[in-house]
Formats: C-alpha cells, structure tokens, sequence
C-alpha cells in the first residue's frame, strides 16, 4: 500500500514536471512568436508597445520611484539610532568621563591625552509644525501624479500608433490604386502603339501615354518611400530594435461608437489622466504652502545617548544622557517668508494650469467633433466622386478602342478617377483619426478590452 502511494506520488510528480515543462516551452514559443512576427493588427501593434516601448518603461520607473519616496518620508517619522565611535587625541589631559561627585568621594574622573568612546545614539522628532505628515501626503500625491503621467504617457502612445497604422492602411489602398493606374496607362500605351502601327493614331498619342506612364509610375515610387517610411516609424512607437526586420499592417475591424457631446464633456474631465495630474499638481501646491509656514512653528525632539568612554588603559566607564530639545525660528531673514510667497505663488500657477487644461479639453472635444461631423459628410461626396469616375473611365475606354474618343479624354478619365480614390482614402483615414481623436480627448482607456 505504501509502495503504491509512493508510486502515484512519483507519477503525479513526472506529470506535473512535463506539465510545466510543456508551458514553459508554449510560452518561449509564443516569446519567439512575438519576436519573429511580421503583421501586425493595431490591437497587436498597441500590446506589444505597452511592453517596448522606452517613454512607457520610463514613466513606469518613475512610479516605482515614488513608492521608495513615499518610504523615505514615512521613514522620517520614526527614531533614528546610530552606532557611534571614535578616538581624540589632546594634547593636554582631558577627563575620560564627567565629574560625577566630589574628589574625596571618587567622584574626580580620570584624565588622559587620548580618549576612545563607543556607543549609541538615538533621536525622535516629536512634533515638527506638521511638516512630517505634510511630506508623506505630498509624496503620495506625487506617485499619484506619476501613476496619471504613466496613464497619459499610454494614452499618447495608442493614439501615436493609431494614427501611424491608419496612415499606413490608406498608403497601402493608395500604392493599390497608384498600382492599378500604372497597369492600366501600361495597356493604354501597348493599345495606342498598336494602333500607332496601323496609322490610327498620330505618334504624339504614344509620346503622350510614354509621358503619364512615367509620371504614374514616379508617382508610384513616391507612395511606396512614404508608406516605407511610416512603418518605420510605427516601429519606432513599438520599440522594435531590430532595424532590418519589416513589418506590415492588416485590417482590424473596431466598434467606432463615442458618446454624445455634452457626455463627453462630463466624462472627459473625470477620465482624462492629464486633467488629473493637474489637480494632483492643485493639491500638492496646497500641501507645500502649508509645509513652507510649518516652518514657523517649533521643532521638539526626543534625543538620547549610551557611551562608553576609556584613556589609553583601554577601561571603558559608561556615560548616558536623554534630554528633549526645541526650537523656535526668530529671524532667519525672512527666509521662511519666501518660502511661503513662493509656493502660494506655486498654487496660483497650478490653478491657472488646470483651468487652460479644462478649456483645452472642452476645444479638442468640439474639435474631434466638428472633424467627424466634416468627415461624414465628404464621405458621401467622395463614394459618388468615385463611381462617377470609374463610369467616365469605363465610356471613355470604349469611346476610344470605337475610335470615337482620343487618347486625352481617356488619360484625363484615368487621374480623375486616381485622384477620386485618394480623396476617398484620405476621408476614411480622416473619419478613423477624427474618432479616435474624440475617444483620446474624453480620456477613454483605448486598449481596454472590449474598447476597441
């Protein structure tokens, strides 16, 4: 029975080890995965910039400094103890321990030239004009800050890569179109020198089809260096190190709601990390005004020491003391007067800084609005525009393989219709940006789950 026991146990105990053995390897896969990846969706783009990118990482540090000040002030309250020691050399005779009663009663001490003491010291604030309490709260306030700048610091980078991402979508529809149009002026030159070779057609409808080809395909070369060039910058904001890795965007389907103007506003002034830091940065004047005329009131401290004094024979004699100490600032020349106009100063300058932020919001609000509401509307032009062109290319190819038709008509019909379709893209990229705009400006979490 015990051997059967022990058996399951050690079967149990193999399982569990291949059981983790198999994670670990899953998630070094699922690491090299991430590493090798090549397209992103925008939802992959933004994870993995949460965890790579420097200004992130930055401002995360920043946090874990904070909890470190907040011990730090905390630590200011609580007793100090010190082991202290040393040895004096005189060179006349000084008493190795105070008088501690008559000479005749052996209360004379000892003198020597050198004195060697050892022992401890300790002190406790016990009252400081409640400046000790006053640097606790400012440096809890301050992570509090530095957790709302880590907030924003996300905010900006989602809004960055977002931006970055439709930009590239739109250049890539745009180098399909510039593609399509070379394509298309290509098989108009091969149709015009054909009928070039029949005597249909003067050379100068070839001379003229060489002349949009070539401008097409220039213009071709110019959309692919941009659209190289933004993913370069996408993978800057990702902090992607690796120079010679390319990568590439794919289409992601999001819920594009946002909430009605006057919610907007009331959302954004409680959700917007920005505006918080503001009156995070509000409270902590008020705190430092109030540490800077602590500084008026008096300080009282506990303090106390244990030592053990001894001359050259090396025979220590103890000594101790205790006392409690104040102080009370009579002049300082007006130090702690500047002090308190400074930072009352500070404070006035917070709520002047929170107060432009507010109308600051309440304009990018109006802003994302306006841009949606232009957006809409040029979208509809522009889907119109584009079936208007493809129709007029379409007549005017027939008109011209018919011989009804010139050349020009149908080349001009071609750029129409390349600029209807770069109009349309740029309103789409226009009305994405527009509402992402809004949702950044109410200060909504745009990577929660089930946000995007």
């Amino acid at each position: 029975m015990i051997f059967f026991k022990c058996h399951v146990s050690e079967r149990l105990l193999k399982i569990a080890l291949s059981f983790s053995v198999l994670i670990l390897f899953l998630s070094v896969s699922q690491s090299f995965a991430q590493d090798d990846k090549n397209s992103y969706t925008l939802s992959e783009a933004i994870s993995y910039a949460l965890m790579n990118n420097p200004g992130v990482t930055v401002s995360r540090k920043d946090v874990e400094i904070e909890n470190y000040n907040i011990r730090e002030a905390k630590g200011n309250r609580y007793p100090k103890i010190d082991i202290r020691g040393g040895a004096v050399r005189s060179y006349y005779a000084m008493p190795v321990t105070p008088i501690s009663g008559p000479p005749t009663e052996g209360g004379f001490p000892e003198f020597d030239e050198t004195i060697y003491d050892m022992g401890f010291a300790f002190s406790l604030p016990l009252y400081r004009g409640g400046r000790l309490e006053r640097e606790v709260e400012i440096a809890e306030l301050s992570k509090l800050l530095k957790i709302d700048t880590l907030e924003l610091t996300k905010q900006e980078l989602i809004y960055n890569i977002t931006s970055v991402y439709y930009k590239a979508l739109q250049l890539s529809r745009i180098r399909e179109a510039n593609e399509a149009t070379v394509k298309q002026l290509d098989e108009h030159k091969h149709n015009v020198k054909l009928l070039l070779d029949s005597g249909a057609v003067p050379r100068v409808e070839l001379l003229r089809a060489e002349t949009e080809l070539a401008h097409a395909k220039q213009n071709l070369l110019v959309v692919r260096h941009r659209l190289k060039s933004t993913y370069e910058l996408l993978k800057v904001l990702m902090g992607i190190g690796d120079d010679r890795k390319e990568i590439s965007v794919m289409p992601e389907i999001f819920n594009q709601t946002y909430p009605d103007y006057r919610q907007s506003l009331e959302v954004a002034l409680s959700l917007r990390p920005d505006y918080r830091a503001a009156q995070g940065k509000v409270k902590i004047a008020e705190q430092r005004v109030k540490l800077a005329r602590g500084r008026r009131l008096p300080s009282i401290s506990l303090t106390g020491e244990y030592l053990e004094n001894a001359g050259t024979n090396l025979d220590f004699e103890e000594e101790w003391n205790v006392a409690i100490r104040f102080s009370i600032p009579l002049f300082d020349g007006g130090v702690i007067r500047a002090q308190v106009n400074r930072q009352a100063k500070e404070l006035e300058k917070a709520k002047e800084e929170e107060r432009s932020l507010r109308l600051e919001i309440v304009r990018e609000i109006k802003d994302a609005f306006l841009s949606i509401e232009s957006a809409l509307e040029r979208i509809k032009v522009t889907e119109k525009a584009v079936d208007a062109a493809r129709e007029n290319v379409r007549i005017e190819t027939l008109r011209f393989e018919t011989g009804e038709g010139t050349s020009t008509d149908l080349l001009d019909a071609q750029a129409a219709l390349l600029r209807a379709e770069m109009d349309y893209y740029q309103v789409l990229y226009d009305l994405d940006i527009s509402i992402f705009s809004l949702r950044k400006a109410v200060g909504e979490n745009m990577f929660r789950e089930g946000s995007l």
